[in-house]
């Protein structure tokens, strides 16, 4: 808990500007495609010329290129290589040999095509989508830059107000230098996009695009697509390689690699000792016991499927506990208004509504379809960014912080919220200890 000087109180609040009951959004949308490798807020302190200026210290030229269209349509073609290889160069080999003809290939067929198209669908998306822009929304309370915290509806809790008042609880104040704009709880600023982004859950690089409200369902599908989709082509790839040498001789032209190449493989154990050697291992077993096709695949699956697990995993599990991975790299970064200039820091989890209820929230209303065609399935609720409800837990945790406030009072104080990483705005007073 942390107390500081620098804000009015909620009466002179409103005498400074209209109290909405709920935040408010404007006519228009957020600006833009958002792209490239940034971090988020690293220099909001700076002044706002620094940033339109340079903005990051990657050269501009190399920027705008990390941005444009074609840089997220090489990488779009490069992402699309393995499952086209896999249904048209793959398929008509390893069917055959698993002793899948005529209409029982159909099948097989339709499930890679499906897990195909909703993988390049979403990834796509990922990429193209405007993750939502901070300029289209204004605070519960504009003249001070405060959202208010709204709770669920729960007949057993009802929301928290703060100390002594009875007003309702209040976000920190956050204000963006270089957009001269309030942002929402969890929105961000991307120094490479040069824009605040709604719930903004990190820059990804790989899709030249900021990861937030309006395209992390895409994003969440994408890796999920792409799991599965190698997962299953992981499981084809190991029943050829089982089954090819038995029906070889069965199979019109048939030839593993070796004996296209015409050498004999001869094995020295002694180079097969630690990663190195076991992956060498298990290539030239490819080459000795399977054709090209079959080879190329199953390296090329097992590539993929590695880097797809050591990306998706981490950013599944941020889905699934409705934290971002801007606020697991940064924890206790975001506060809420308790009292008259007293903060309290929320912690991770404090939104985490259980798995199924947060992947909800970033699927949308018509999530169930999303996982059965490629469609956008409606735009999520706005709430999700700009009023996330806390879980029960953060809500019974904030109860205990404001009890500690009332009976024991503030434990550490500063002297401005800037210490806290608070930005009060361009207008605020800044002086004074309590």
């Amino acid at each position: 808990i942390h107390s500081s000087s620098s804000r009015s109180t909620m009466a002179e609040m409103r005498q400074r500007g209209q109290a909405a009951d709920a935040p408010k959004m404007e006519s228009k949308q957020g600006d833009g495609d958002a792209a490239a490798a940034a971090t988020a807020d690293g220099a909001e302190g700076e002044q706002k010329k620094l940033h339109v200026g340079r903005g990051s210290k990657t050269p501009d030229r190399c920027r705008r290129f990390l941005l444009s269209t074609p840089f997220k349509i090489l990488v779009l073609t490069l992402v699309i290589v393995v499952p086209s290889y896999g249904l048209m160069s793959f398929a008509p080999i390893a069917l055959p040999v698993l002793g899948i003809e005529g209409i029982l290939q159909v099948p097989i067929y339709l499930i890679g095509i499906w897990l195909t198209v909703q993988f390049i669908y979403n990834f796509a998306m990922s990429q193209f989508t405007d993750p939502g822009s901070t300029m289209s929304v204004k605070p519960t309370y504009e003249a001070i830059g405060q959202y208010e915290m709204v709770f669920a509806d729960d007949a057993d809790r009802g929301p928290l107000t703060q100390v002594d008042s009875g007003e309702p609880l209040l976000y920190a104040p956050n204000w963006c230098d270089h957009c001269a704009h309030w942002k929402p709880p969890r929105a961000h600023h991307c120094s490479f996009c040069r824009r605040c982004t709604l719930r903004m859950d990190h820059h990804c690089p790989f899709t030249g695009n900021c990861i937030g409200y309006r395209n992390h369902g895409h994003f969440v599908l994408m890796y999920t697509f792409a799991i599965l989709g190698l997962a299953y082509a992981l499981a084809l790839c190991s029943l050829v390689i089982y089954t090819y040498p038995h029906r070889k001789a069965k199979i019109e032209g048939s030839q593993t690699v070796a004996e296209m190449l015409g050498v004999r493989m001869v094995f020295n154990t002694k180079w097969m000792q630690g990663t190195a050697g076991m992956m060498f291992s298990f290539v030239m077993h490819l080459l000795a016991k399977t054709n090209a096709q079959i080879a190329i695949f199953t390296v090329l699956v097992i590539i993929a499927l590695v880097a797809v697990l050591s990306f998706g995993i981490p950013a599944l599990i941020c889905a699934g506990t409705n934290t971002t991975v801007l606020e697991q790299a940064f924890p206790m970064k975001e506060f809420v208004q308790i009292k008259s200039s007293v903060y309290c820091p929320l912690g991770s989890g404090f939104y985490n509504r259980g798995s199924l209820e947060n992947f909800r929230q970033l699927l949308g209303p018509n999530w169930r379809w999303r996982l059965l065609l490629p469609t956008r399935g409606g735009r999520p609720d706005l709430e999700v960014a700009i009023a996330p409800r806390p879980s029960l837990a953060g809500r019974d945790a904030l109860a205990n912080r404001i009890k500690e406030v009332t009976e024991e009072g503030v434990k550490q104080q500063v002297k401005n919220c800037q210490e806290l990483g608070i930005n009060p705005g361009p207008d605020a007073m800044s002086g004074g200890v309590v």
